[in-house]
């Protein structure tokens, strides 16, 4: 049984073996984004030795993969779902919407990907449509028609999973 903190790991992997195609042509270097851990030691007077006792995420990370791509700084999170009508916003962190609008601010491109598990669909979601949806819908998820008509579909390309580059390289920074 996957667990919920695992349950998108599967598309990190997809991202990850795309960005290393991407790097190896020379297109983009992106990278995987490392959630910093403290490790929590006990001694033991037994064994004179300390153990693991166990580990938590020492602060909010950013998002998953930052980067750059033709002079421009790509900043992202992957998010996957189980839901075959909608996208629940309560999966989008405010540390995450907050990062994100940062970067766009500064120039840089930010985004979601968006999977659908049950539909294997995944949908490019930019920061500024995400908190447009949540200015003017007052609603707790986006439904799939939202994203058939207002985002990019990503699709499989030549030796990638999620081939999301190209999407992102046509869209023009106002």
């Amino acid at each position: 049984m996957t667990q919920h903190a695992n349950r998108g790991k599967y598309l990190e992997d997809w991202i990850e073996q795309t960005n290393l195609v991407y790097n190896h042509k020379g297109l983009a270097v992106i990278n995987k984004i490392p959630t910093p851990w403290k490790i929590q030691r006990n001694y033991s007077p037994y064994t004179k030795q300390y153990a693991i006792s166990g580990a938590f995420p020492e602060k909010k990370s950013t998002v998953d993969f930052g980067g750059t791509a033709s002079k421009q700084s790509i900043w992202f999170d992957v998010k996957a779902t189980t839901n075959k009508t909608s996208f629940p916003l309560a999966n989008v962190y405010g540390h995450q919407k907050e990062y994100l609008q940062k970067v766009a601010k500064q120039g840089g491109k930010a985004f979601i990907l968006i999977h659908f598990t049950e539909l294997k669909k995944t949908w490019l979601l930019w920061i500024d449509q995400l908190m447009t949806f949540i200015d003017e819908s007052g609603r707790k998820s986006i439904p799939i028609a939202w994203f058939e008509a207002n985002c990019e579909e990503v699709k499989k390309g030549t030796s990638v999973m999620l081939d999301y580059l190209p999407i992102v390289l046509r869209r023009t920074l106002d």
